[in-house]
Order: structure tokens, then C-alpha cells, then sequence
């Protein structure tokens, strides 16, 4: 790994705050913190550690600046402490959150001695929190949806900053191209309950973690998909998301969006209109695009397995989340029997494909 992480105390006037005022929008950015004679950069886990912490929002920094609240809040509780994590790696010194001192924390070497004994796969690191692809205690229970054969496994995402919770996420494998979508979504979550020794508690959920119920209700979500129609809003959502992590570079294939385009057709000139914003979400809701949502589904399950890196990749998985916990635009508008393209983004440059 290319992390270090260091835990220490402090309380909320040993935050020295380093900010400046944009000069384009006139808000105040904070650049950097000052922490034990250190300079560092707080992520926003860090902030929004600190609204739950001490029971304020963003809104507040409207009004008064991030200085002025910290002075504040340590006037009125100068002996209330927090237990920080820090992050030195490839990207600085990184402040990642605080939590209350009393809560159990795991760090990231017991977090990866768990996972290496009970066989955890695609093991990830990104921002407090290690994420890691397991099966069920039931197995596989291989299946198959319209020619496309899947196989059960779930996500557990393990915070080793001592901020929120363990949480597990169903998920299907599609063994044709090793995509793994996830159920990111509050429908296909299940929080792990923790007591003082964290170490037990997510060896016992990865020992025994099933949830038969819920993966049925995922399959007939993913049944669902082959027969509906995807709807120009739910297409333009994923454009919106594949847009903005194009432009970050977040992609290790340039062709991303053309590849998106082809599977949906040009939704504007589908519909002869020079922006789809023209239109009313009630509108867009009932036009189709040229795929279904399966096609959705994988694309956007193709692109964050493959081709994407560890932020744009969660954001992808969260819209697939959200796309198959609600009903569909056009559920059920379709036929039966289509067949689905094995994969949607090009080819070429196939070194730089990632297979899990």
C-alpha cells in the first residue's frame, strides 16, 4: 500500500484554519489546516466529521468564517477532544476525520489481516475507507438473466478512520466481462453493528453474511431492466456523471463518451432538440433512447470496473444503485428475448483493461 496512517487526539482549537477568498466567486476556500506544527489538507470526510460531531452545516459557513466557527465552538467546549486520522501518501499529508475519542476504531493493518484470512477480492483503498468484494455464505448460486450469467457476492466497505460505520452492499457478478455491479443504494445496504471490538464484528458478518431476500429482489430489478425502456432522463443522468469524470481525466479510455452515444443514439438529435435541459424532467421521463436499462446498467458497471478510477468508479456504481432501487421510467415497455451487447466501451488499448 502507499498509505501511512497516523491517529492522535486534539481539540477543536488545535485546528488552525489557512484560507483565502476566491477572487472570482468571493467565497472563502479553505487551502490547508494547521495540526501539531503540520500543514494539512483536509478531504471531506474531514468536514463532514465535523458538522456531525459538533451539530452544525455548511450553511454556517455563509455567514461566519471557518476560523470564527472553530474559535467559537472551542470557547463554548474547550475541553471537548476529537481523535483524528491522518494520511500521508502519494497526494500530501491529508486529514481524513474525526471521530469521538470513546468510539473503537480499526486500523488499516487489522482491516487488511481480516481480509487476507477470509479471502477478500479486489481490495481497494479510497479516502478512510477500504472496500472489499466477498461471497455469501450460500456461495455463488450461479443464475442467469436474459443469456448473461451472474453470480451473487457482496461489498463491504470498512472505514479505518474511525468515522461511520461498516456497511455491506449486494452485488452481482457478470461473469461475461467480470463487471461487478453494485446495489449502492439503501435498498441493497445493510449496516454492520459494532460493539467494542470491531475485529469480531466484521469477522462474524463475513463469515455468516447472506441475504437471500434481498438478492431476489435485486434480480427481478435486474429481470426488470431487459424489458423497459431507458428513458432520455435516466440516460441523461449517467451523460451528466460520465461527463464531469471525462473532463477530470478520471477514465483510462478517451472514448467513453462516443462509446455512451452510440449505445443511446444522439439524444438531441433523436428528438430534434439542440439541448435536452429544454425539456421538463416530466418530459424526458417519457421519451426513449435507442437502449434499455440493462444497457445502462452494464455500461456504467463496464466503465467503473474497467476504466475508472477509484472516485468516478463509486459514483458510477452509486447511479446504479439508484437507478435500480426505484421503477424505471418505462418499466416494462419492452419486449422480451433482445440481446444484449457483450461489452459497449471500444477495444482498442485492451492492455489497459483492469478484469477483477
Amino acid at each position: 500500500m502507499k498509505w501511512n496512517f497516523e491517529y492522535g487526539y486534539a481539540r477543536v482549537r488545535d485546528f488552525r484554519v489557512q484560507a483565502q477568498r476566491d477572487q472570482k466567486s468571493g467565497r472563502i476556500m479553505v487551502n490547508s489546516l494547521e495540526l501539531n506544527g503540520e500543514t494539512v489538507r483536509p478531504t471531506r470526510r474531514f468536514w463532514k466529521s465535523m458538522f456531525m460531531r459538533f451539530g452544525f452545516s455548511e450553511s454556517v459557513f455563509r455567514y461566519f468564517d471557518h476560523g470564527e466557527v472553530f474559535q467559537r465552538i472551542s470557547e463554548r467546549a474547550p475541553n471537548d477532544s476529537v481523535r483524528f486520522c491522518l494520511e500521508r501518501g502519494t497526494k500530501g499529508l491529508r486529514l481524513l476525520s474525526v471521530s469521538n475519542p470513546k468510539r473503537p476504531v480499526i486500523t488499516h493493518d487489522e482491516v487488511q489481516g481480516l481480509l487476507d484470512h477470509y479471502g477478500g477480492k479486489e481490495i481497494k483503498y479510497s479516502e478512510g475507507v477500504i472496500t472489499s468484494t466477498h461471497r455469501p455464505r450460500s456461495g455463488d448460486c450461479d443464475f442467469e438473466i436474459g443469456g448473461d450469467r451472474f453470480k451473487h457476492r457482496f461489498v463491504m466497505e470498512t472505514p479505518i478512520d474511525g468515522f461511520s460505520q461498516p456497511k455491506i452492499y449486494l452485488s452481482f457478478l457478470r461473469m461475461l466481462c467480470s463487471n461487478g455491479a453494485i446495489g449502492y443504494s439503501r435498498a441493497f445496504r445493510s449496516d454492520i453493528s459494532l460493539g467494542k471490538d470491531i475485529g469480531h464484528c466484521i469477522s462474524r458478518a463475513l463469515e455468516s453474511y447472506d441475504n437471500g431476500e434481498g438478492y431476489a429482489g435485486l434480480r427481478q430489478r435486474f429481470e426488470s431492466s431487459q424489458t423497459s425502456w431507458a428513458s432520455l432522463n435516466e440516460c441523461n443522468k449517467l451523460y451528466k456523471l460520465l461527463f464531469k469524470w471525462d473532463r477530470s481525466k478520471s477514465f483510462s479510455k478517451s472514448s467513453v463518451l462516443t462509446d455512451f452515444h452510440r449505445m443511446t443514439g444522439r439524444m438531441n438529435e433523436l428528438y430534434g432538440l439542440t439541448n435536452l435541459d429544454a425539456l421538463s424532467e416530466k418530459r424526458l421521463r417519457v421519451l426513449p433512447a435507442k437502449c434499455r436499462v440493462y444497457d445502462l446498467v452494464n455500461f456504467a458497471s463496464e466503465v467503473a470496473t474497467h476504466h475508472a478510477d477509484e472516485a468516478s468508479s463509486r459514483t458510477l456504481q452509486a447511479y446504479i444503485g439508484s437507478l435500480i432501487s426505484d421503477e424505471y421510467d418505462m418499466e416494462g415497455t419492452a419486449n422480451e428475448g433482445s440481446e444484449f451487447a457483450d461489452f459497449f466501451v471500444k477495444e482498442e488499448d485492451s492492455s489497459n483493461f483492469q478484469l477483477n
